[in-house]
């Protein structure tokens, strides 16, 4: 999941009403789709549930929520204003019926803009038959339409804040408070709230989000509301109990967030280091007002956040929120919290006054109260235990929240009385259904021939979609004999002078250059006529595929898997990809936060139109080899039985940094080091020097070269620790997942999109890039401490499986070539 810290939805405690009666009985009717064919009304075996949500534009807080209802309801119907997903997983590939204004002018981008023809849109969603009807609604959803047959249940993230409570706030922020519009404005307002508590009294039973949030509902609609807490993901959350010496506020950086209160108030506090995680519109204005002892560290991946999360001596919270979810994940991390005592955090957190507290309050969003309770928490810090944080955090678990609204739904629908909850499947492991009418067809581009971790990544795609998929390479190879062996459609065209271009630049003549960049284009384009979309999986491809949109007018994408910098390209070749990007690419799809980051940098490219899905691993064939003993894989390979073996899986380049690796060998005499791989591009010199590195230092007996090897779940599997070195920045780090879902703990070069895959400590261990005294001590202390080997071994082979998996990967590129080719 992505903890983006964007606005959460809020939370709150069941009511013994919701848990009346336990979800338990020796029958259960199912719970199914609506047919064509309509049965009896309320018919046991045969209920028809609608969930209703008000847009699907991301995954937020209100997303989180509904991705647990669908749990709930697995074979359940969705329905939503507007649908421009682009990672469907959380919905589990469903298909969404949506209103009229999916179809509006700049609806993807402006749909807010849409809100007052949103009370009719909502009332046009034909939901008649069906059963149950569940909203997830913070807007407009639970306005649906229903009929006195069916049960209308409303989970509710708050009542319409900026029709009621936060009107006047709402027309200050957008400039509207007086004029013609400002009229316009207030009108339109009034007449949502009319309407809004006449839809009140079509909802047959309210669930609010907090008791926050149920009194709004009942000071709005005159209405009682059982409360159920939204999900956290608490599993996601290790705790720690040894605490640096800092503070961590993490969020979006917008103005009722306070984040520059929380600023303020630690650079009158010089002595106390304070860590801002977030990035928003307020960022430069926050960045102002910091001190030397408050490092703005801007938007961060999940990996670094949860380490900050579960390191900080205190998580500070200024914002009045309905919920606040990070509050939670603070404490599952076992990390104390110094809130804004207004809002969920009064429900979340336990003060002082409370057994096991978990936290203290400030009265007032302002400088001085959050000093005040900053140096309250640090004369009393003893007083927070950082397990008590942990088990408070568990009140919020998503299948405790999964239990409690199906109990509620049930109580409220007869025709489910004796009902049982499904056994629940994470959304990444449910195969992603995209219909297979008006798919596009795929014309795919890669420039090689070999199979390095780009072509594997394209080989699953096509794979799946080798029944609309044609692929293209600019090279023969081991990569051709793969794709003939899946049944995909295969041309190859000589690239000739080209295949010469490295990253770094050239030295190919320019006439040379132009006329096979010419002959490329031309064989390319008479394959993209019959396609409806041009993927181009690597660089050089890129280019060709930008230009033959172009000249055939079909959008090309480019499935970037490089981090476009000086380190990794030279200046001609970042001037293309600019040039490249402002020419032809509709979209891209990047394979990490880092790549997306980077090249929105450089190009300046819409970053609405940049996706970051990450590579999917199969896992089957490390499952295949899990009863092989390694001394079997040992005797195959003619490595030693009984040494301590170091893997190192890539191709042979100075960047990948095999070097650090063999200079940790010298410094580590226990230690074999496994180099898996070949020179591919030019990079020959580099491997005569390390064997002349390994001849020198007299390691010989200790370094065991493999060259390229086709199996490279055995090779993982025959050693006892996979290491990345990479001294430049990596795009991904496939070796990465790879390495943990061959159950061997992973040491990896701290950089790049790496982070975002490992965690220090928990699923792996980070070291500095380039630093082989630094590996060494890391590979020693994994040598010498089994217990953290395994430990790392068991988280990393859970994240690589839920992360990674190649079904939501496939599904994930192939929805976005969908929604291309639909634009």
């Amino acid at each position: 999941m992505n903890h983006d810290l964007v606005e959460q939805a809020a939370l709150r405690p069941v009511t013994r009403s919701a848990l009346a009666d336990p979800v338990s009985a020796p029958t259960a009717p199912t719970v199914t789709p609506a047919s064509t064919t309509r049965p009896r009304r309320g018919a046991r075996g045969n209920v028809r549930v609608a969930i209703v949500h008000d847009w699907l534009v991301t995954y937020a807080g209100a997303e989180r929520v509904l991705e647990q209802i669908v749990a709930c309801f697995p074979d359940a119907d969705l329905f939503s204003l507007v649908d421009f997903l682009d990672d469907r997983t959380f919905v589990r590939g469903k298909p969404v019926t949506t209103s009229f204004i999916q179809k509006l002018p700049f609806a993807r981008t402006r749909y807010r803009a849409w809100l007052p023809l949103m009370p009719l849109a909502i009332e046009q969603l034909d939901v008649s038959a069906y059963d149950v009807v569940i909203s997830s609604s913070h807007a407009v959803a639970k306005g649906v339409l229903t009929g006195p047959d069916q049960v209308h249940i409303s989970y509710v993230h708050s009542p319409i804040r900026y029709a009621w409570d936060l009107q006047h706030q709402y027309l200050q922020q957008s400039k509207l408070t007086s004029g013609p519009k400002s009229a316009l404005a207030r009108l339109i307002l009034h007449y949502i709230r009319n309407w809004d508590i006449r839809t009140s009294n079509s909802v047959d039973s309210f669930v609010a989000n907090s008791a926050f949030i149920a009194r709004r509902i009942k000071k709005v609609y005159q209405r009682e509301a059982d409360v159920i807490f939204p999900p956290v993901d608490v599993d996601a959350f290790t705790l720690n109990e040894q605490k640096d010496d800092f503070y961590l506020t993490a969020s979006r950086m917008v103005p009722y967030k306070k984040i520059d209160l929380i600023v303020e108030a630690f650079a009158k506090m010089p002595e106390r280091k304070l860590v801002v995680i977030g990035d928003g519109p307020d960022m430069q204005k926050i960045r102002a007002k910091a001190g030397p002892n408050v490092e703005i560290m801007g938007y961060q991946p999940f990996a670094v956040l949860h380490d900050r999360m579960r390191r900080a001596k205190a998580f500070v919270f200024a914002a009045e929120e309905d919920f606040g979810i990070s509050v939670v994940e603070a404490q599952a991390c076992g990390t104390p919290v110094i809130a804004y005592g207004k809002g969920g955090a009064l429900e979340t957190v336990r003060d002082p006054s409370q057994p096991q507290p978990t936290g203290l309050f400030f009265d007032e969003q302002s400088i001085e109260s959050i000093v005040g309770a900053v140096d309250a928490f640090a004369s009393g810090a003893h007083r927070f235990v950082a397990a008590d944080c942990r088990r408070n955090a568990e009140r919020f678990s998503a299948p405790l929240f999964r239990e409690r609204f199906f109990a509620h739904v049930r109580a409220a629908v007869p025709a489910l009385q004796g009902a049982t909850l499904p056994a629940f499947v994470a959304p990444r492991d449910v195969p992603a259904k995209v219909s297979s009418e008006n798919a596009p067809r795929v014309l795919a581009v890669d420039q090689s021939g070999v199979l390095g971790g780009a072509e594997l990544s394209l080989l699953e795609i096509v794979k799946a979609l080798r029944e609309r998929v044609e692929v293209v390479l600019f090279d023969d190879g081991p990569f051709r004999t793969a794709l003939d062996q899946a049944g995909v459609a295969v041309n190859v065209f000589d690239s000739g002078a080209l295949r010469h271009v490295r990253k770094q630049g050239g030295s190919v003549p320019k006439w040379r250059a132009a006329k096979d960049l010419v002959g490329l284009v031309r064989n390319v384009m008479r394959r993209a006529r019959n396609a409806d979309v041009i993927y181009a999986n690597t660089q050089r491809a890129m280019v060709i595929g930008a230009l033959v949109g172009r000249l055939v007018r079909k959008p090309a994408v480019w499935h970037l898997r490089d981090i476009v910098s000086a380190e990794h390209f030279g200046s001609r070749q970042l001037a293309i990809i600019k040039w490249c990007a402002k020419l032809g690419l509709a979209h891209v799809i990047a394979n990490s936060g880092a790549s997306k980051r980077a090249f929105v940098e450089l190009t300046k490219f819409d970053s609405r139109r940049v996706d970051v899905v990450f590579n999917g691993i199969d896992a089957a064939p490390f499952d295949a080899l899990a009863d092989v003993p390694q001394t079997t894989l040992r005797a195959l390979l003619n490595l030693p039985q009984e040494g301590f073996l170091v893997g190192s899986f890539s191709r042979l380049a100075h960047w990948k940094g095999q070097h650090v690796l063999l200079e940790a060998v010298v410094l580590n005499p226990h230690m074999h080091a496994v180099l898996v791989g070949a020179p591919l591009f030019g990079e020959d010199e580099y491997e005569a020097s390390l064997h002349a590195f390994v001849v020198n230092h007299g390691i010989g007996d200790r370094v065991h070269f493999l060259g390229f090897q086709n199996d490279i779940a055995a090779c993982m599997r025959a050693v006892d620790i996979v290491v990345h070195t990479s001294i430049t920045p990596e795009p991904f780090g496939r070796v990465i997942v790879e390495g943990m879902l061959a159950r061997r703990p992973v040491v990896a070069a701290r950089a790049g999109g790496v982070i975002e895959i490992v965690e220090d400590g928990v699923n792996g261990m980070l070291c500095t890039p380039g630093d082989a005294h630094g590996l060494a001590d890391m590979l020693a202390e994994l040598r010498a401490d089994a217990s953290l080997c395994e430990r790392l071994v068991a988280n990393g082979e859970r994240d690589a499986r839920q992360r990674f998996g190649p079904a939501a990967y496939v599904a994930s590129v192939e929805r976005i070539l969908q929604n291309v080719v639909d634009r």
